[in-house]
């Protein structure tokens, strides 16, 4: 699904609004799938956002126990964990039409 995507932490950190407002959106192909994650060492949903070709990297990291965390007419709100450089850190993700 194409969304304009806006983290809404920085390392585990909360942005207040007015860095969300600042973060440049991210416009990309939003996909969850179940899978094992070595991180985790088990079966986890994964949340990624593609943009451009399949070799491409990803603008963020991969979001690992992806859950919806809330739902509303304008969006919605995916939260779990991401690694860091090896460092687990909690994560929120701002999903929308754009």
């Amino acid at each position: 699904m194409h969304l304009l995507v806006t983290p809404m932490r920085s390392r585990g950190i909360a942005l207040d609004a007015q860095a969300r407002r600042r973060y440049p959106a991210i416009k990309g192909n939003v996909m969850v799938n179940s899978s094992v994650c070595k991180e985790l060492g088990r079966a986890t949903n994964v949340a990624r956002v593609e943009v451009g070709m399949p070799l491409d990297p990803d603008p963020l990291p991969p979001l690992l126990d992806a859950t919806l965390a809330g739902m509303a007419v304008t969006g919605f709100v995916l939260s779990g964990i991401e690694y860091i450089e090896g460092c687990a850190y909690a994560q929120s993700w701002w999903c929308r039409i754009g």
